[in-house]
């Protein structure tokens, strides 16, 4: 076991201040004018390692100790929310308990004096006050106790900061010497440890551990007096080290494989010529990890409840699922009858798996779209009971300190039927996108431009010549429409970066699907 200093709080620490955690949220229960009130606790801990052409860059290794509080309080027809978040030191950790007691007291303040606020604009604008002055009400859900400790083999606590350098400095000394059109190479990679437990006024108390290691690898390349190609990529697991150093991920590559197989591909692109415009519709074959930015941006945010209901609208945040409760397309015909999405905790391979989300509530699949037929968003408890929704385990944040918001999981496009050779075979003229880099989407997300790693010609159902900076651009419904083929090869990535919120919120995802025809 590699050795901590004396200020360091480790995961095991916590088993120390978790009885405390649900002794002071019950008797929250016995306060008046208090309805609910929930805290989380979360602590981390683990390193991250950078290089830059082959010569190391930095090196970090820490933990960090948070927690978040909501209380829900007010007259029941004017009920608010009150929000409190920190950071604990490792000097103040004998103080948790009284931290957070003093913690709960200021969100029930804000609670309250959110209350007053909101029955006061009530009473001056009685005609809006029902549709958008809503009370707190949160969707039942079952009162669960329960311990996670999701599997691993490699704990990242044990792994020396000399045999961290060591990895990395090889990978990127082996990408410098086999690819000489490499002209600047960052290779960046972290592995860590998270706690969080889970503690409500109406009984729940719920722990959750589990590991996480990526990396993300850049590289530019040049061929002679061409312009240079630069790409970057990611690849990554929910569990320990093993992700990179055995290959446990969906690429079956260590982070070795993964980073020769980038460099290739960008000294390929470094050589190749633009890719053309076209100024009519043409057959385009996305493959599994295209699809995953496609169910990301087309479908996945704008399914998520808050956005829809523009509680939430930063970064193109509306939704074409949902203008309003009257006008919207659930019920409705979006897509082939191959198309199906859903989003699923429940996964494993990549990142967004877990079993209950920041509010205690159940993981649970939710389908978004069904054989074509758009069914149901992600969902908070309290948007859950405005929509007349089930609670399906999708409110989180990243980190306890911050205000969940309803998040994508392990969002995904679901695999079908046909053999993805025989998809590509069946094109006379089109294009093979392959992989995914930058997204361009309108504000509801109606529109899009996608761009692909790769872009390959497909001419009589065989795959030639490949292009740089190819990207396809396209009216969602439209494109979903002309679905007519959709594999058997579903896959899910890792997405470490899923932006939300003001401020930002970053939270890693996990998205996919089959390769398919459109």
């Amino acid at each position: 076991m590699v050795k901590l200093p004396r200020h360091w709080i480790s995961i095991e620490d916590l088993d120390r201040v978790k009885p405390d955690l649900a002794l002071i949220v019950a008797r929250e229960k016995k306060r008046p004018g208090a309805r609910h009130v929930d805290v989380r606790l979360e602590l981390s801990e683990g390193f991250n390692i950078a290089t830059e052409d082959a010569t190391l860059k930095g090196y970090q290794k820490d933990f960090s100790l948070c927690y978040g509080i909501r209380a829900i309080a007010g007259p029941k027809n004017a009920s608010a929310n009150g929000f409190v978040g920190g950071s604990i030191g490792a000097s103040d950790f004998s103080n948790i308990p009284r931290i957070l007691a003093d913690a709960i007291a200021v969100a029930r303040d804000r609670a309250t004096a959110n209350a007053k606020r909101k029955l006061a604009a009530k009473r001056a604008f009685p005609r809006l006050a029902a549709s958008i002055l809503p009370e707190v009400t949160l969707a039942r859900i079952p009162v669960i106790t329960d311990t996670v400790r999701e599997p691993y083999e490699i704990d990242p606590r044990t792994v020396a900061k000399t045999e961290a350098e060591e990895y990395l400095l090889d990978v990127a000394g082996d990408v410098r010497k086999r690819f000489r059109e490499i002209k600047n190479s960052f290779i960046e990679a972290f592995s860590f440890l998270d706690r969080r437990i889970f503690a409500s006024s109406e009984g729940g108390l719920i722990d959750e551990t589990h590991a996480a290691s990526g990396a993300t690898v850049f590289f530019t390349a040049q061929s002679g007096s061409k312009p240079p190609a630069d790409l970057y990529h990611h690849v990554g697991n929910q569990i320990g080290w093993e992700a990179l150093i055995r290959g446990k991920n969906t690429y079956g590559k260590t982070l070795g494989g993964f980073a020769a197989m980038i460099a290739d591909e960008a000294v390929r692109l470094a050589k190749a010529r633009p890719a053309p415009t076209m100024e009519k519709p043409v057959v385009v074959v996305t493959d599994p990890d295209f699809n995953g930015l496609l169910a990301h941006e087309i479908i996945g945010h704008p399914s998520e409840l808050d956005r829809a209901m523009k509680w939430e609208t930063g970064y193109a945040g509306r939704s074409w699922f949902l203008r309003s409760f009257r006008e919207n397309q659930v019920g409705k015909q979006v897509g082939s009858p191959l198309l199906s999405a859903f989003s699923d905790p429940t996964m494993t391979g990549a990142y967004g798996h877990y079993l209950y989300d920041d509010e205690g509530t159940p993981a649970s699949r939710v389908y978004h779209i069904r054989k074509g037929i758009y069914k149901e968003f992600m969902n908070s408890r309290e948007t859950a009971a405005i929509w007349g929704s089930v609670p399906n385990g999708h409110y989180k944040a990243n980190s306890a300190s911050a205000i969940p918001l309803i998040r994508m999981s392990v969002s995904a496009i679901e695999g079908g039927d046909s053999d993805p050779g025989r998809i590509i075979k069946d094109v006379e003229r089109g294009y093979y996108v392959v992989g995914h880099r930058i997204p361009s989407i309108s504000e509801s997300r109606e529109h899009f431009r996608l761009a692909s790693r790769l872009l390959y010609e497909i001419r009589d159902g065989k795959i030639g010549e490949l292009f740089r900076d190819g990207s396809i651009t396209g009216h969602s419904k439209d494109y979903f429409m002309s679905i007519d083929a959709v594999g058997n090869d579903f896959q899910i990535f890792p997405i470490p970066n899923c932006g939300k919120g003001q401020p930002m919120q970053t939270k890693m995802v996990g998205n996919g699907g089959p390769t398919m025809r459109g």
